[in-house]
């Protein structure tokens, strides 16, 4: 008698070790994406005077994950039909800005 307790003991104990292995495989199986990187891009202006009529502008932009600062855009304006753009890259991706 004392030995048809003790296996069913261990079946019901057996039963409990596969049932809780199933419930860790199948809530480790799920897909967790990382959250979105919401504010990794900042970006800045500036502007600064050459002379009494000329001047430059321009924008970059931060990755804050990486540090890089990549320039965007970069004009030197002067006198009217004097003006150069020195970097235009308003519709370029940022990886793929030099």
């Amino acid at each position: 008698m004392m030995e048809q307790k003790q296996k069913l003991k261990l079946h019901y104990f057996l039963l409990g070790v596969g049932c809780s292995a199933i419930i860790a495989f199948l809530t480790a199986a799920t897909n967790v994406n990382p959250p979105p990187n919401y504010g990794r891009y900042q970006i800045s202006s500036w502007a600064g005077q050459i002379g009494s009529n000329s001047g430059s502008i321009g924008a970059f932009v931060l990755d804050t994950a990486t540090g890089e600062t990549k320039t965007v855009y970069s004009r030197i304006y002067g006198e009217v039909g004097k003006s150069k753009v020195e970097r235009n890259n308003l519709k370029t991706v940022f990886t793929a800005m030099e």
